[in-house]
């Protein structure tokens, strides 16, 4: 390892920096890892061209049962060219801890589903690190006091076609280090939650942060966790947390995600709040704000009443849909659907033949929500206004977007029979997009949108007017056996 004094001091320096961030969190046992130690952790890799040096340094090497470990991997590439790997979020990783009778610790699979996601390419440029930050409690449950050995793999994947990446399962990067884990010490219990709260109150790494505190079955972290998600609502690990309590001081935090989250985390704060019993209590907080003087308030609190699913928003938001704005009757109309109250569904019903498309089309979405069958007359007649008037596409779209994204099984015939079957056009955008939903479903799919002849700024020869012709007689074929069977 000594043959590298430059990098080491680089590498070292930029993770100690990262670590120096949690010192507040490891006052009770010094740092473990130093500079000097952390080289240890880490081995040369050799392949094809590349020569890189990478392994797992975990922050200590002696915690208390439920406490946080957090590991930092490390791959620095040593060649004068990048080094390429693919990963899909940790599913390159993997860990293992054997107490000292070579039994396993428990498996925490949180991390089943992480070969299921888009592919991430990883390059390295020469001379620099990459770094990832995990957390070992994530994998291994150390529910027991004692001397395991904790063992770290990560197997490197080639990108498709590159060439300077390891070969899968040929060559994995390897750290081994042993583990003290020490009964748990109320004290320290207090120190790390308070550790954790000062990295939030500084804006130090979030995520982390929320990681660490979920760990704890303790309302104490709430307070770090409410300041947390004042921050971003959307941090899933942070509303989970918090949802695990039926406290007032969890629920008026969950009640800021309701406000401020997207709809996964504003889901899962609903069902904490139902369940604690306190979804009036908390529309109550956001019923005055409806009437606020800025519309953009009044949608804000529209849609987080609507999430509480409680009873007393009802009539606010059915007044909502008589607001001066737009936008606001817009989110009125989600809203209602989302409150799940049955009344909205005659409220909403009546809007599908209102003159305002936009209002028809958030009144859909509110028909879904309550989980109405859902119908293709509820959005055929907006896509069809939409021939020949270009001042409806916007509707047009979005109607031909929702019935996509309906699931039904008669989306596509739906969309298929407001094709104009007689407008073989090369300029005519109507049937050309039109073509383009179509094809996103199973059947009729997108063979004839790819053979349909679009050019905005010509006629179009007679062979390319007849492919045109010959495409909107298949699918009209196509149609009237949809509808017979």
């Amino acid at each position: 390892m000594g043959c590298y004094p430059d990098l080491y001091n680089y590498l070292f320096g930029n993770i100690m920096n990262v670590m120096r961030m949690r010192v507040s969190v490891s006052l009770w046992v010094a740092l473990t890892v130093s500079i000097a130690d952390g080289a240890a952790f880490l081995n040369t890799y050799s392949t094809n061209d590349v020569s890189i040096v990478a392994g797992f340094i975990p922050d200590s090497a002696r915690i208390i049962v439920g406490e946080p470990l957090f590991l930092t991997f490390v791959v620095t590439n040593r060649s004068e060219k990048p080094f390429e790997f693919c990963r899909v979020n940790t599913d390159i990783f993997d860990f293992t801890a054997t107490n000292t009778a070579g039994i396993r610790t428990k498996q925490a699979f949180l991390h089943m589903m992480d070969g299921n996601g888009p592919v991430s390419k990883v390059t390295v440029a020469p001379g620099k690190p990459f770094t990832s930050r995990l957390l070992l409690n994530g994998w291994c449950i150390f529910d027991e006091p004692g001397d395991y050995t904790v063992t770290c793999r990560c197997k490197v994947g080639r990108c498709f076609t590159e060439t300077n990446s390891f070969i899968s399962l040929a060559q994995p990067i390897v750290t081994v280090f042993r583990l003290s884990v020490l009964p748990v010490d109320p004290n320290r219990v207090t120190e790390i939650i308070n550790g954790w709260r000062k990295v939030v109150e500084t804006n130090g790494p979030l995520d982390e942060a929320a990681q660490a505190l979920a760990e704890f079955n303790d309302s104490r972290i709430i307070p770090p966790l409410a300041i947390l998600v004042e921050k971003n609502a959307n941090n899933y690990v942070a509303v989970k947390a918090l949802a695990r309590f039926t406290n007032a001081a969890a629920m008026d935090a969950l009640a800021v995600v309701l406000k401020s989250g997207e709809d996964y985390e504003a889901s899962v704060a609903r069902a904490a709040i139902s369940k604690s019993h306190q979804a009036d209590r908390i529309a109550r907080s956001f019923l005055p704000e409806l009437t606020n003087a800025d519309s953009n308030i009044r949608i804000q609190n529209a849609r987080a009443v609507s999430w509480t699913g409680s009873g007393l928003a009802f009539v606010a938001l059915r007044a909502l849909l008589h607001d001066d704005t737009n936008e606001v009757r817009y989110a009125a109309a989600e809203s209602l659907g989302r409150l799940g109250d049955i009344r909205s569904i005659a409220v909403l019903t009546n809007l599908l033949n209102d003159s305002d498309f936009q209002l028809r089309l958030a009144s859909v979405k509110g028909l879904i929500a309550l989980n109405r069958p859902f119908r293709v007359d509820w959005l055929t007649p907006i896509i069809r206004a939409a021939h020949g008037n270009e001042a409806n596409f916007r509707s047009y779209h979005d109607a031909m977007v929702l019935m996509s994204l309906s699931r039904s099984d008669q989306a596509a015939s739906g969309l298929v029979s407001c094709l104009d079957f007689d407008n073989p056009s090369l300029k005519d955008w109507y049937n050309f997009y039109l073509l383009q939903y179509i094809g996103a479903n199973l059947e009729p799919r997108y063979y004839h949108y790819y053979k349909w002849h679009h050019d905005a700024n010509r006629n179009g020869t007679e062979e390319e007017l007849a492919d045109n012709r010959q495409i909107l007689s298949e699918l009209k074929a196509w149609l009237q056996k949809e509808r017979k069977n």
